[in-house]
């Protein structure tokens, strides 16, 4: 568990995180800050008991209105079950981090994360010093271990989507801010930003459409990356 983390999912997506509205890969990058974020974690618990506190509220409206000896046994049926919702909220912990070895060095990784690198990651190099290992969960998004050597720089751009990234290991900087292990981000197409490491930084990132680069040269990878992530999510794991 991380002390201070800067960077946190909005209460919107720990909502349909916990209501179980998204999908698998958003869904991964969430629990795996969660599972690194006490505020978060503790926010998610607040967020359960409001909305068992409304269903609550909205059942006994419904008990009222059945007639004969069905109100007291639903009733009855809806304690129990709350009784049993309350108890494994109370007893669930924190997952446990897992050391993973990764490229130049080990990584504690979060559990659904650690599992998912269990399993084999293929890296490829990109540009600018970063690696990439891709994994697929999901037919709406992209899912990638990011590693950025130190010195590494990403060429400036924007998304056609969005993108949530956490950060993992070590430490990267863009121009809205710095970011360290357990933060989390969301970039959309209102962002331009060129990412950076100085001491070099793990990351993993969830993308619901492709980068676009807006400068110099690389701007004519825009239509391969286009077709590749179409590509990617076209693909059967």
């Amino acid at each position: 568990m991380i002390s201070k983390v800067h960077h946190h999912p909005t209460d919107e997506m720990l909502t349909d995180f916990t209501a179980g509205n998204l999908g698998t890969g958003l869904s991964v990058v969430i629990s795996a800050h969660i599972e690194l974020c006490e505020q978060c974690r503790l926010r998610r618990t607040d967020l359960e008991n409001q909305s068992a506190a409304l269903w609550e509220q909205e059942a006994s409206m419904d008990y009222q209105g059945v007639t004969g000896d069905f109100g007291p046994m639903l009733a009855e049926i809806h304690s129990k079950l709350d009784g049993v919702s309350q108890e494994t909220s109370v007893h669930t912990q924190p997952a446990v981090l897992s050391e993973m070895h990764m490229l130049e060095g080990s990584v504690r990784l979060p559990k659904v994360l650690a599992k998912l690198a269990g399993e084999g990651l293929v890296w490829k190099k990109l540009s600018g010093g970063i690696n990439q290992a891709s994994i697929k969960l999901d037919d709406e998004t992209t899912c990638e271990f990011l590693y950025m050597k130190p010195g590494s720089q990403a060429p400036i751009h924007t998304h056609r989507g969005n993108e949530f990234t956490l950060v993992l290991d070590g430490s990267f900087s863009d121009e809205l801010g710095n970011y360290k292990p357990a933060d989390f981000l969301s970039r959309d197409p209102s962002h331009h930003h060129q990412p950076r490491s100085d001491e070099g930084c793990l990351c993993f990132a969830v993308q619901d459409g492709p980068l676009k680069f807006t400068r110099g040269l690389a701007r004519l990878l825009n239509p391969i990356l286009g077709y590749r992530f179409k590509q990617v999510l076209s693909r059967v794991r």
